[in-house]
């Protein structure tokens, strides 16, 4: 399987799945709130339609695994700075695939087109722990936390080595997008 762009009939999907997730404190729990809301679904339209942020006018890819046919999941794949460094921003599963190995399958199938090409980052909120068990058990290591509590985890691209933590300049590469069937 492998990701596809998300069309418009995906937003609504992908915008109810983050706002309850948020609610549950696996992303930004003010996504579960007005004007927050609003403003989410506005950035991942923008995503779709122009393969930019609006919040950081950063290059991004709003992708939908499917499973059975169905939306299974999806994942935002952002630069970190303009044109460079991929960092996952957003990853969920639709609840009625969960337990049946889709994130792990729909991670495999994205770190294989960027690791060990590329460091790959990811931003971890403080109320998603299974995502954080995730990431370490993909050997993503903990380079810093903010002041929110949301954990900043690195996986390393093959013969680098992780930053100390106190360092807070990254070697970048170029942003890499995700190819599609």
């Amino acid at each position: 399987m492998l990701f596809r762009l998300a069309g418009s009939k995906d937003i609504d999907i992908v915008h109810e799945l983050l706002v309850a997730e948020a609610r549950l404190g696996r992303f930004d729990q003010r996504l579960a709130q007005e004007p927050y809301s609003a403003a989410l679904r506005k950035n991942l339209n923008h995503i779709r339609r122009k393969g930019r942020r609006l919040d950081e006018d950063l290059a991004a890819q709003l992708l939908v695994w499917e499973a059975d046919g169905a939306v299974a999941g999806f994942v935002v794949n952002s630069a970190i700075v303009p044109g460079a460094g991929n960092e996952i921003l957003m990853l969920a599963v639709v609840p009625e695939f969960r337990g049946r190995g889709e994130g792990r399958k729909m991670q495999t199938a994205l770190l294989a087109q960027l690791h060990p090409r590329v460091d790959v980052f990811a931003r971890c909120p403080p109320g998603a722990k299974l995502y954080m068990e995730m990431l370490l058990r993909r050997g993503f290591l903990p380079l810093d936390k903010t002041d929110k509590g949301v954990r900043i985890l690195k996986l390393p691209k093959m013969g680098s080595t992780l930053v100390e933590q106190k360092d807070p300049y990254q070697q970048l590469e170029p942003f890499v997008q995700i190819a599609l069937k």
